[in-house]
């Protein structure tokens, strides 16, 4: 924006013994550009923003889209209000409470608990967050849709796959193959095997060919499905039955069933000397190791309460805990 102003400027002239003066016009141009003080996110950036929650695909939220694309919030859903026909539900839909109530409880600088918000936000899917580029009209909008675009796509192609000859298994691997069999075996489940072995094996060959890391061969080494059939199971010892009902117990006191992760519950563990076996290496291989336990204790009733998946976030695994017979 620029402004023109016409001032008029005193020149004193000496002329022999008198003094006069004249008017000259000036032209004074002021102009105000805006300077960016946002600098550009990068694909990493963008991709600890993209949510994961049950039974909904990837998405990112309204306020973090606003602050990536350099608008205000509010801006950005009237965008979308006047272009509705361009959002339907696959690319942009309204969070329920419950929804909004797992991440708000989960991630105490959340964007949902900044701004004064009146009203459940916004997700917006691989999609959606493309189209906004179209309807803000503006070339920060579209040189940073292509960035999103970027993050979306290394998302979805950082599934990693396990190579038998390297003998390396990262946590990235394990948790993304546990996932896969946990979703495996209830889909097992609902298929109709009733058995739990097959089940379990049904599952683990779905994870093998999706992952490549056989996890049944990975957690139970030299484990034989055929010897497996001939045992019967093992009760667990009494001691770890009773660390698994003081864990339950004391995080029912402290989160209730707010979903909570991996990383304060081992921290609970840590506080309350809880007798669990995470193991003494670094804080990422035992939240990795308390992962495991969790996936083991899934589904089954401890004390009054069942351990559950609540979704991720930020790429970290959700948990809590329901009332039995819920």
């Amino acid at each position: 924006m620029s402004w023109i102003v016409r001032i008029g400027a005193l020149i004193f002239l000496r002329s022999g013994k008198s003094l006069y003066f004249e008017t000259a016009d000036c032209d004074l141009k002021f102009e105000s550009r805006r300077q960016t003080m946002i600098n550009e996110p990068t694909v990493q950036e963008i991709q600890s923003r993209i949510i994961h929650l049950p039974n909904r695909p990837p998405f990112m939220l309204d306020k973090d889209l606003a602050e990536i694309y350099e608008t205000e919030t509010k801006r950005l859903n009237e965008a979308v209000r006047r272009n509705s026909k361009r959002f339907p539900s696959d690319f942009c839909f309204q969070l329920t409470e419950k929804e909004a109530d797992i991440l708000r409880s989960q991630i105490a600088t959340s964007s949902l608990n900044h701004g004064g918000r009146r009203y459940l936000p916004y997700g917006f899917t691989r999609e959606g967050a493309n189209m906004l580029s179209a309807v803000l009209h503006t070339d920060v909008a579209i040189d940073r849709s292509i960035q999103i675009m970027r993050a979306f796509s290394a998302m979805e192609s950082r599934q990693p796959h396990y190579h038998p000859d390297s003998g390396e298994i990262n946590g990235e691997l394990f948790d993304v193959s546990a996932r896969r069999f946990i979703t495996a075996l209830e889909v097992a489940k609902l298929a109709g095997i009733r058995d739990a072995h097959e089940a379990r094996q049904t599952a683990n060959r779905i994870t093998k060919q999706t992952t490549g890391l056989d996890l049944l061969a990975f957690i139970r080494p030299g484990y034989s499905p055929d010897a497996a059939l001939l045992q019967k199971p093992k009760n667990i010892g009494q001691q770890e039955e009773d660390s698994e009902i003081r864990f339950v117990e004391i995080w029912w006191e402290k989160y209730g069933e707010e979903p909570v992760d991996s990383h304060y519950l081992r921290q609970m563990i840590i506080d309350n000397g809880i007798p669990f076996n995470i193991g003494g290496g670094s804080q990422k291989s035992q939240k990795i190791r308390l992962s495991r336990i969790l996936a083991q204790m899934k589904g089954r009733q401890i004390a009054s309460c069942c351990v559950t998946e609540a979704g991720t976030y930020r790429n970290s695994k959700l948990w809590k805990l329901e009332r039995a017979g819920n």
